[in-house]
């Protein structure tokens, strides 16, 4: 018994087949592409029996796809959302309608693999910073541009110039562009330690893990104050962990 698992992100949709509680190999391509979900369906996905959905993309992109995949394969998709009762996690927002289901997934994907306080990162077009306690409560978090909208948006609002060469092994920027991405480098960084070891830290004595993905995950990593575990593909292992559990 399998179960099809598909993220529908900012930018980009990626899907893998899941077997208790485990991840498959991930496809993916970008929104607007040829190439549709439901088009490049793993050959494993012959014999799901559930199919498994979290969007933050818009109504007009997801929906389409959420439908062709239910054709494809015959069933109905359960679309997960940030109401949804998750294993491991409390939802920490006043309002938990307002909280995206790509971190609250992710956070699922990192409670899995670790029992302590948590500090989860997913490293994407947007970049989220989510702090959980031992027990699984959700306690908030920030939302960042990632690296690349950060850039974008400075670049856009300024008369800086946009040379793209930045010197990747440079501290302080001692040229604009350097300057540009070390900037949006060191404010993550600067927030993580300040919750986690500095002057806010959150869990006293408690030594708390530090759990980052997405695709800019290798750029922020070196930075961290604390050991990272990487995990690739946040919101489709949340997915599959849902589903090994039954909830519902």
């Amino acid at each position: 018994m399998s179960a099809l698992v598909v993220d529908l992100g900012n930018t980009r949709w990626k899907l893998a087949v899941a077997r208790d509680g485990r991840l498959g190999p991930v496809t993916g391509g970008d929104h607007g592409d040829d190439g549709k979900p439901a088009d490049g369906l793993p050959k494993q996905a012959a014999g799901v029996t559930r199919l498994l959905v979290a969007s933050v993309a818009d109504a007009g992109i997801a929906d389409p796809v959420i439908a062709g995949l239910e054709d494809a394969l015959g069933l109905t998709a359960r679309r997960i959302s940030n109401s949804d009762r998750v294993p491991g996690v409390v939802a920490g927002y006043r309002k938990p309608e307002q909280l995206g289901v790509d971190r609250l997934l992710a956070m699922v994907a990192a409670r899995a693999v670790s029992r302590a306080p948590l500090c989860v990162i997913d490293a994407g077009t947007a970049l989220t910073i989510d702090f959980v306690d031992a027990a699984g409560q959700h306690l908030g978090g920030f939302i960042l541009p990632g690296s690349a909208l950060f850039r974008d948006c400075l670049l856009a609002n300024t008369a800086i110039p946009r040379d793209p060469a930045v010197h990747a092994g440079d501290v302080l920027g001692r040229d604009t562009p350097t300057a540009v991405a070390q900037g949006a480098r060191q404010a993550v960084a600067g927030i993580v330690e300040r919750f986690l070891t500095g002057s806010q830290a959150l869990f006293g004595e408690l030594q708390p893990d530090l759990v980052i993905g997405g695709g800019d995950a290798e750029l922020f990593a070196p930075l961290m104050p604390v050991r990272c575990i990487k995990l690739e593909h946040l919101v489709l292992r949340g997915l599959a962990v849902i589903d090994g559990h039954g909830e519902g």
